[in-house]
């Protein structure tokens, strides 16, 4: 999106798209923040992860959920689309990076949340991911972590070596590998690791994933 369509679109917001409930609240922050690590997305390397930001409550660690995305500089403003699974989205632009509007999330009043930057894959797996594809996102994730680490971030940080499932609720149905182990899902999360895995097997989710994140082993 260039930045004369952005100037053109907010000539046309009022006032009133900043009426906001009593029990909500806003965060804000400067486009420049989030320009300055989403601009790794456009590299090549890495076609099918992404970094993308989240809120997380600080309480207990659950993605904040965003009721409405806007930026604005000074008269000029627009509405941003918030994904199901509560990404902080903007569109990656130079143009916008020079101007550097302020970028505001509105959520729920009464927590305190953190922007958390997280490597994500950019497809939604549904029900089911397959070896040959956790076997493709392994390398893809640590090419996106290197350039995000530095030159020397490969002598310390391991290769991710599986992903974790993400669920929206509480599961409390394991899942199942072919050769017979089960995995528990923890915290609404399940670690899949590449080397559990056999050739061309299939592993079913319990529920929906909303998003597929890097597994990195701890050093012992």
């Amino acid at each position: 999106m260039k930045l004369t369509h952005w100037l053109l679109a907010g000539m046309f917001a009022t006032a009133s798209v900043y009426a906001q409930d009593a029990s909500a609240q806003n965060i804000e922050m400067r486009y420049s923040s989030l320009y300055g690590k989403l601009k790794q997305n456009v590299k090549e390397g890495h076609d099918d992860v992404r970094i993308a930001f989240f809120l997380l409550n600080q309480e207990n660690g659950n993605v904040c959920t965003i009721h409405k995305g806007s930026m604005r500089k000074e008269k000029h403003y627009e509405e941003l689309v918030i994904p199901e699974n509560n990404e902080l989205v903007v569109p990656v632009d130079s143009n916008l990076r020079q101007a550097n509007p302020d970028v505001t999330f509105v959520i729920d009043d009464g927590i305190t949340c953190d922007l958390s930057m997280q490597v994500i894959a950019n497809k939604d797996y549904g029900q089911s991911i397959n070896q040959a594809e956790v076997a493709a996102l392994t390398p893809q994730m640590d090419n996106l972590l290197s350039g995000l680490g530095g030159m020397f971030s490969n002598w310390f940080m391991p290769e991710v070596g599986g992903v974790v499932v993400h669920f929206a609720n509480d599961v409390s149905e394991p899942v199942r590998l072919s050769n017979g182990k089960t995995i528990t899902v923890k915290d609404s999360k399940v670690v899949i690791k590449l080397a559990d895995l056999t050739e061309g097997e299939e592993i079913q989710f319990p529920q929906r994933a909303v998003k597929v994140t890097p597994w990195i082993p701890q050093e012992s």
